[in-house]
């Protein structure tokens, strides 16, 4: 359980890593926390699997247990930040494929993409001239 919660702490801090390095567009810092984020994730799967396996062969409920109060609400915590951070990504992709599409010429600004045949977005390059010395 002590692992379990430090390492949820862990990953609380690492969220927290990930959202300022978002904040500051610093890209190292982002690869970072989200390399770190997966480590961290997969340490807290594979411990919550051995809580439970222990839970199991000992017959109780470990998810009942007062010690875990603070690691629920944590998690929540982390699950609250990680969405935010992923709205932000989200946000961010939205932004580049609006500025591509108008570098593009694409008149609708990238807010409709239509599909062809195959399955692939159609795009509708136009030749013109960006900037004049």
């Amino acid at each position: 359980m002590g692992d379990l919660a430090r390492e949820v702490d862990a990953l609380h801090a690492c969220l927290v890593e990930e959202r300022m390095a978002l904040d500051q567009a610093n890209s190292d810092a982002l690869q970072n926390a989200t390399r770190s984020k997966g480590h961290l994730l997969d340490r807290i799967d594979r411990l919550d699997t051995e809580r439970r396996q222990l839970s199991q062969a000992g017959g109780i409920d470990s998810a009942n247990d007062a010690r875990w109060a603070h690691t629920f609400e944590r998690i929540r915590e982390c699950r609250l930040i990680n969405e935010t951070n992923g709205r932000i990504v989200s946000q961010r992709i939205g932004h580049v494929r609006q500025a591509l599409a108008l570098i593009s010429g694409d008149s609708t600004g990238g807010t409709a993409a239509t599909y062809g045949p195959r399955g692939t977005t159609q795009v509708r390059l136009r030749s013109g001239t960006l900037a004049q010395a």
